[in-house]
C-alpha cells in the first residue's frame, strides 16, 4: 500500500494552513482532512481490490485490458514482471493574502488616522510524481503476485 511519503505535502495541497479564527473554521477544516483521509483509505482498498482481482489471470488477459506494460523485467525465476507507469499531476490553488496596518486618534466625536495595506499572492502550483502497478508472471503467463506504488 502506498504510504504518507508518496503523497505531496498539504502546504503544497492547501497552502499555509492556520488554526486561528473561529470555532467553525477548525471544525471546516478537521472535517475536510478527515474526508481526505477517508477517500484516501478508500482509494487504497479499491486499488488492492483491483490488483487483487488480476491473480491467476493469464498475461494475455492483463494485455488486452491494460494495453502494453511501458516495461518489462525478469522476475529471476523464469517469468517477467509487468510494469505500468503513469505520471500524474495535480496543481494546488494559487491564494492571496492581504496585511494591513494603522492607527487612529480620536478628538470629540470624529476619529482620524490612516491604514497601509498589502497583498502577497502565491500562484498555483503544478506539481507530478509517478504511479505504478506491477505484475509478477509466472513462466506458463500467469499472474502470482502483485504490487502497487502510489494513488
Amino acid at each position: 500500500m502506498a504510504g504518507f511519503a508518496d503523497l505531496p505535502p498539504l502546504s503544497l495541497v492547501f497552502g499555509a494552513i492556520t488554526w486561528e479564527g473561529s470555532m467553525r473554521i477548525n471544525t471546516l477544516m478537521l472535517s475536510l482532512i478527515l474526508a481526505l483521509a477517508v477517500l484516501f483509505i478508500s482509494g487504497c482498498a479499491s486499488i488492492n481490490k483491483t490488483m487483487q482481482s488480476w491473480m491467476g489471470h493469464h498475461q494475455s488477459d492483463l494485455i488486452a485490458s491494460w494495453g502494453p506494460p511501458q516495461q518489462v523485467m525478469d522476475d529471476g525465476r523464469g517469468g517477467k514482471i509487468f510494469i505500468y507507469s503513469t505520471n500524474r499531476t495535480f496543481t494546488s490553488p494559487g491564494h492571496s493574502t492581504t496585511t494591513v496596518t494603522g492607527s487612529a486618534h480620536g478628538s470629540g466625536n470624529y476619529a482620524y488616522g490612516s491604514a497601509t495595506g498589502y497583498t502577497t499572492y502565491t500562484p498555483p502550483q503544478t506539481s507530478s510524481y509517478n504511479a505504478y502497478r506491477m505484475f509478477w508472471i509466472d513462466s506458463n503467463g500467469y499472474i502470482y503476485r502483485w504490487a502497487w506504488r502510489s494513488l
